[in-house]
């Protein structure tokens, strides 16, 4: 298939939220670990790691939702029509997370605060598996007219992959606190990293294996209205094991950068695994991202606007990270 500007903002769309997940999900990762402490200075030090990253991290969701709205109006004007429950659920979360982490900052009673930041952390992870999921196993239209129900998003499915992003994202918090705790709480983050990457990785295995049962999901692994895996998204899941296999070993070896390095390229592996197999498809099962794209002229636009601005963000997230590097440590009394 030959490939146009509609086609070329699909695969943007992939690396925003690529972005996405990895950044925020090393943050909610870290929000999730802290309901596994009762300690308010290990706490203390968890969320220092992300004070200074958490509002950049955030740009990448309203990049993404901006260029959804530009590029795909109709994804955005009948998907989240379609879906207005979970997405409901994800901004009361969002709040949830963002005021918990935030006042926990200055009250004199911290604990309360750290609850609500993690309960927050966990319910966003919950909401975004709910939204990928329910988009991902195919949605009935009629043009612009959704022909479902209120709740036809919650299905087993979406909670298989709800929990997913719950592991993954503990998962990536872990190699986040590695990075930039040391001592107890750093070896501690190891043991987390062990755990729930572990939990990650059998997820996603039963993740895959429910896909192959189900028979009607075919068009996520390369086979649409068959069972099997396609040999490209076979090759592309050896590539996500095989980097989930030298995470554990990262942690095993007592190194500190490459756990989040590791996460990062496993994630790429699993993104182009069903990226690839879904294309052209945008929503399955039939609507193709070029039926929901805006007229070209503006796509063409929206290209030589958003060309520009995306390589100023990813250098301005870059040096952010640089300037706010080096480890965090707990206070007196962990």
């Amino acid at each position: 298939m030959d490939m146009n500007v509609a086609d070329v903002w699909y695969w943007i769309m992939a690396l925003l939220l690529w972005l996405y997940v990895f950044t925020d999900g090393f943050d909610l990762g870290v929000g999730i670990l802290c309901l596994h402490t009762d300690s308010e200075a290990w706490r203390e030090a968890m969320t220092a790691s992300i004070d200074s990253v958490w509002h950049a991290n955030q740009t990448w969701l309203v990049m993404l939702g901006g260029v959804l709205f530009g590029a795909f109006p109709l994804v955005y004007g009948t998907v989240l029509a379609a879906l207005y429950l979970p997405a409901g659920f994800l901004l009361f979360a969002f709040m949830a997370r963002g005021i918990g982490l935030e006042y926990r900052a200055e009250a004199d009673r911290k604990r309360p605060w750290s609850l609500v930041f993690g309960w927050g952390s966990l319910a966003v992870a919950l909401a975004h598996g709910f939204l990928l999921g329910g988009i991902l196993q195919g949605m009935p239209f009629d043009g612009l007219r959704f022909l479902g129900g209120a709740f036809d998003w919650f299905s087993p499915f979406t909670i298989l992959v709800g929990v997913t992003l719950v592991c993954l994202y503990a998962m990536f918090g872990a190699a986040w606190l590695v990075l930039k705790t040391d001592g107890e709480l750093q070896a501690q983050a190891r043991l987390w990293g062990i755990r729930y990457g572990s939990a990650a990785v059998a997820m996603l295995v039963l993740v895959i294996g429910y896909i192959l049962l189900d028979g009607n999901l075919g068009h996520l692994v390369g086979r649409p209205g068959q069972r099997g895996l396609s040999p490209g998204f076979v090759l592309l899941l050896v590539g996500a094991v095989l980097c989930a296999a030298l995470y554990f070993r990262a942690l095993g070896k007592g190194w500190e950068r490459r756990p989040l390095m590791y996460c990062a390229v496993m994630l790429v592996f699993v993104f182009a695994a069903f990226g690839t197999s879904l294309f052209p498809l945008i929503v399955p099962p039939a609507v193709t991202a070029r039926a929901a794209a805006a007229p070209e002229p503006m796509l063409r636009v929206m290209l030589a606007v958003v060309g520009g601005l995306l390589p100023v963000l990813v250098f301005y997230n870059a040096y952010q990270y640089r300037v706010f590097g080096g480890k965090v440590a707990p206070e007196d009394g962990a």
